[in-house]
C-alpha cells in the first residue's frame, strides 16, 4: 500500500541530514521499539543500518498469531546530497516475517527549517489478512510522522 507524508524540521538540509546519520538519533529513534540491549547501529559513510528486536507488544494483533517467536527488524537509510536537497532510500525488513517498506525521500530548505516529503510502500503478504495490515499500518503513519518530528526537534536543539 502507498503513502506519502512530509514533515517539516527546524534545521538547515545539512543539520537534518547529520541527524539521521548520527547512531545516537537512531537509539532514540527506534529504541522505543524494540527489546532493550537488542539493538546495533551501524554508520558507513552516508549509509546508516539500525536493527533490533521487536517488542511483542507492538506487534498488530492481526499479525501477532502468525509470529513465531521473536521479529528482528532492520531499518537502512542512505542519504545522496546534491547541490541544496538530501535524498535518500529507505528500507525495512523483518526476518522471518512477510513484511518489507520501501521509501524514497527528498529533503529541502524551507523557511526557517527543512522539509522532507516521503513516499513509500508498505507490503504484506499474508493471505487474506495483508491488506488489513497494510492499511493498519499506512493509518498510523500520521503519529508516527508526529513523533519523529517532536523527536528531531529535541535532538536539534540539543545539538546546535
Amino acid at each position: 500500500m502507498e503513502f506519502s507524508q512530509s514533515v517539516t524540521y527546524p534545521g538547515s538540509v545539512d543539520e537534518v541530514v547529520a541527524m539521521f546519520l548520527s547512531p545516537g538519533y537512531q537509539e532514540r529513534r527506534f529504541g522505543s521499539f524494540v527489546v532493550e540491549g537488542s539493538s546495533s547501529v551501524a554508520v558507513e559513510g552516508d549509509r546508516i543500518t539500525f536493527s533490533g528486536t521487536v517488542r511483542p507488544e507492538l506487534i498488530p494483533s492481526a499479525a501477532s498469531r502468525f509470529v513465531k517467536g521473536d521479529l528482528r527488524v532492520s531499518f537502512v537509510e542512505e542519504w545522496k546530497r546534491d547541490e541544496a536537497v538530501a535524498r535518500s532510500r529507505s528500507t525495512v525488513t523483518v526476518e522471518g516475517a512477510p513484511v518489507s517498506f520501501r521509501a524514497v525521500s527528498v529533503l529541502s530548505p524551507s523557511g526557517e527549517g527543512a522539509e522532507r516529503h516521503v513516499t513509500g510502500d508498505v507490503s504484506v503478504r499474508i493471505p487474506l489478512l495483508g491488506g488489513r495490515i497494510e492499511k493498519e499500518a499506512v493509518a498510523r503513519a500520521g503519529r508516527v510522522i508526529e513523533r519523529e518530528r517532536e523527536l528531531a526537534t529535541s535532538w536539534l536543539e540539543e545539538h546546535r
